[in-house]
C-alpha cells in the first residue's frame, strides 16, 4: 500500500484480530525496531517494550484489565444491552469482546519509558506532554508497521487501574512509566479497512486564534 493508503486505513484491530493465527515474532520485532525511529524528547530512547506472549502471564493481564473495565461500566458487561443502532454501540461491542478475549491474543506489548527531566514546581503540562509525547510516535510507528506486514493491535489504557501490580507481575522498575497496553495479533484473512469518517477539516482546524478562520 501507498503511505497515504497506510496512513489513513490503519484501524484499531480487537475483533478483526485472529486469535488463532501464528505470529512470526520476528515480524514483531521487525515492527519494534521501526516503531522505534519515532522522534522522542531530546533523542533519550529511554523506552523498554515488554512483549508478554506467555499465557499465565497474559491471562492474568487480562484479568486485571477486565475488572477495570467492570469497574466502570457498573459490573457487567453492557454491550448487549445496548440498541443496536444507538451511537457507540458497535465500538462498545468491539470493546467488550476484547475484555472477553484479551488472554486468547498471542501478544500484549506494554512500551515503557524513563522521564529523564528534572521535575520542577507547575510543570505537570511539560512534563506530561514530554512523556507521553516520547512514547505515542513510537507507539503508532509500531502500529503502522503491523499494518503493513497484515497484524493489527490497538492503543488500551485500561490496565493501567492497577498499575503498580502489572509493574510487580512483570518486574517493571519504579523509574519507568507504563504508556499504554497493545494486544497484537494477525488481522483476520480477508480483512481490510479503509479511511474512517471524520469532521471536515473547516470544523476542526482555525488560523492565528481559536475562533479564527479555517486554512
Amino acid at each position: 500500500m501507498d503511505i497515504d493508503q497506510l496512513l489513513t486505513t490503519t484501524r484499531s484491530a480487537r475483533r478483526s484480530l485472529d486469535l488463532d493465527a501464528p505470529v512470526d515474532r520476528r515480524a514483531v520485532e521487525d515492527c519494534l525496531r521501526i516503531g522505534m525511529q519515532a522522534a522522542n524528547g531530546s533523542n533519550q530512547q529511554s523506552w523498554r517494550w515488554i512483549v508478554v506472549a506467555d499465557e499465565q502471564l497474559r491471562a492474568r493481564l487480562a484479568g486485571l484489565y477486565r475488572d477495570a473495565y467492570l469497574q466502570r461500566v457498573g459490573g457487567q458487561l453492557i454491550a448487549d444491552l445496548l440498541p443496536a443502532d444507538m451511537p457507540g454501540a458497535k465500538i462498545m461491542s468491539s470493546t467488550e469482546w476484547l475484555v472477553e478475549n484479551m488472554a486468547k491474543v498471542p501478544l500484549l506489548v506494554i512500551p515503557c519509558y524513563e522521564p529523564y527531566l528534572p521535575r520542577v514546581d507547575g510543570d505537570e503540562s511539560f512534563f506530561q506532554a514530554t512523556l507521553y509525547g516520547s512514547i505515542f510516535p513510537a507507539v503508532w510507528n509500531f502500529a503502522l508497521a503491523l499494518h503493513t506486514r497484515g497484524y493489527g493491535t490497538c492503543v488500551t489504557t485500561l490496565h493501567l487501574a492497577h498499575e503498580e501490580a502489572v509493574r510487580q507481575m512483570l518486574s517493571i522498575p519504579d523509574s519507568y512509566v507504563q504508556g499504554c497496553l497493545l494486544p497484537v495479533a494477525r488481522l483476520r484473512s480477508g480483512v481490510t479497512f479503509g479511511p474512517a469518517p471524520r469532521r471536515p477539516i473547516t470544523e476542526v482546524v482555525a488560523v492565528d486564534t481559536w475562533e479564527g478562520p479555517s486554512l
